[in-house]
């Protein structure tokens, strides 16, 4: 018979005039896996950062093991054995992967760094999770990497309840096979497994049970075998699930023109340690063409969109090769935004966004942006928050309020603000965008591809670098491979999305 070992009952949460949860009730059993679902901005993260102990909820009740429990904080939870793995990191990043793992078991007093990395060698080992060298940097990890590191972090303890916020966002199809079997052999093992996700397919293949938000609401659930993806992307969208339409963007790849838009030439580069990151990278993308670089996280896609950008990070040595856009030779980002590119960074926190600043005032952080929008050095602050207002809404920003810290927002609507800002750009050429719908839903990650063809069909090169195959199987034009920073492909349009994830990994070959 199953056990409740997590109960929730009227859970309230309000921030300012925003009502994040109102009254949700939610339980997981020991030993299952259950799927929180829900557009951005449902609650789900919110929701879950309750149960660990970050946010203390205006009302309700929570019970772990049929004990009424309050947490004073996330600690007090971890201790109780709360694991959540955040959808934004919670890394220090001037340590290295080792000290950050030592954190989060609570090591004190002296150690040997040599020791300390075996140990966590090992750990990572048993957990079936590569984070490689556990005596590098934080800080020089890619997304993907950082995540690896996140989920070893929480299971060093032991854990009645793990919690994981979007986990598959950067990983490769057998990287999801192996975590979804780690997930099971601890929910075997009696752990209560809650994955957040907007991923139909890796909900309906894992889940036990399965839990629909919208609008901080309760609007559906049970077990499993009730629900199909039709009736969960009905309950989350309140639409039919044909509104994720896999389209493939064939009219939109045909060359405009004969001169590339976006041109690379022999790009190489080591990073600080000397490991090359680009290798004798070329890539040609013409106006009204969509090309997908596809690839796992920390193979290079940092890197290649810094170059690309005009960026000359410090942390790249030896850079070599050329990099031109409409003709233009491109060595600053000034440049590269003068000849009409825009850039959805790998990682919008770091990259696409500052938090404390206004919604309205992150629209403006492209250089370019600010400069039409300003008269004689001064900003009209009415007039950027009116003009801030018809922007938001048109990207889908919940909610929409100009004058809010984009801190606030969720982490899906965080990346609506940067798309608003980087795909609404006047005199736009061409799109550079790295994982342009991480943490998106189903309703929003089909109306960027959208944005993305509609660009394409007026002339704009677009250049997508994406870890997900459902958005390479949706966009793809031609599709390249990203592997230890060598570019490979086109691959053939025959190739399979069990092919493309091979190569991805390095398994495969791509001529």
């Amino acid at each position: 018979m199953s056990e409740t070992v997590l109960e929730l009952n009227g859970i309230r949460k309000r921030f300012d005039s925003v009502l994040a949860l109102a009254g949700v009730d939610f339980r997981c059993e020991r030993g299952s896996v259950h799927a929180l679902l829900g557009e951005n901005g449902a609650g789900k993260s919110t929701l879950m950062q309750v149960v660990a102990g970050l946010y203390a909820p205006d009302a309700g009740t929570m019970r772990l093991d049929g004990e009424t429990v309050v947490w004073r904080s996330p600690e007090e939870a971890r201790r109780a054995g709360i694991a959540m793995v955040h959808q934004h990191f919670m890394l220090v990043p001037t340590m290295t992967i080792a000290e950050n793992v030592a954190l989060a078991r609570g090591d004190r007093g002296v150690f040997r760094a040599s020791q300390l990395g075996k140990d966590v060698a090992r750990l990572a080992s048993e957990r079936r999770l590569d984070i490689g060298d556990p005596g590098r940097v934080v800080g020089e990890l890619s997304v993907g990497e950082q995540q690896r590191v996140e989920i070893l972090k929480a299971l060093v303890a032991p854990t009645r309840v793990l919690i994981l916020d979007e986990p598959t966002a950067v990983l490769t199809p057998d990287e999801v096979h192996e975590l979804f079997v780690l997930l099971r052999d601890l929910a075997a093992a009696g752990t209560a497994i809650v994955i957040v996700t907007h991923k139909l397919a890796e909900a309906l293949s894992l889940a036990d049970h399965l839990t629909v938000l919208r609008q901080g609401r309760v609007v559906g659930g049970g077990p499993r075998r009730e629900f199909d993806a039709a009736s969960l992307a009905a309950l989350m969208v309140d639409a039919p699930a044909g509104a994720e339409a896999r389209r493939g963007v064939a009219a939109a790849t045909n060359d405009v023109g004969t001169a590339p838009v976006v041109a690379l030439d022999h790009v190489s580069a080591n990073d600080v340690r000397g490991v090359r990151v680009l290798d004798d990278v070329s890539l040609r993308v013409r106006a009204g063409q969509v090309v997908v670089v596809a690839g796992v996280e920390g193979n290079g896609q940092t890197e290649l969109v810094e170059v690309l950008a005009g960026v000359a990070p410090s942390s790249l040595r030896g850079l070599r090769g050329s990099v031109a856009i409409a003709g233009r030779a491109i060595r600053s980002p000034a440049q590269a935004r003068s000849a009409g590119l825009a850039v959805v960074p790998p990682d919008r926190q770091r990259d696409g966004i500052v938090g404390p600043l206004e919604l309205w005032e992150n629209l403006l952080l492209a250089e370019d942006e600010l400069r039409a929008a300003s008269r004689h050095g001064w900003l009209s602050r009415e007039r950027e928050i009116s003009r801030a207002v018809a922007r938001l809404r048109a990207y889908g920003v919940r909610p929409a309020n100009p004058t809010l810290p984009v801190a606030a927002l969720s982490g899906g609507n965080q990346q609506r603000v940067v798309l608003a800002r980087e795909l609404g750009r006047s005199r736009l050429r061409c799109v550079v965008a790295a994982n342009p719908t991480r943490g998106l839903d189903l309703a929003a990650t089909a109306a960027v591809h959208e944005r993305l063809r509609g660009l394409a069909a007026a002339g704009a090169a677009i250049a997508v670098l994406s870890t997900d195959l459902d958005e390479v199987a949706a966009l793809a034009g031609d599709v390249h491979v990203l592997y230890r920073g060598r570019l490979l492909g086109p691959l053939p349009p025959s190739a399979t999305r069990l092919e493309i994830g091979r190569a991805m990994a390095g398994l495969g070959a791509a001529a």
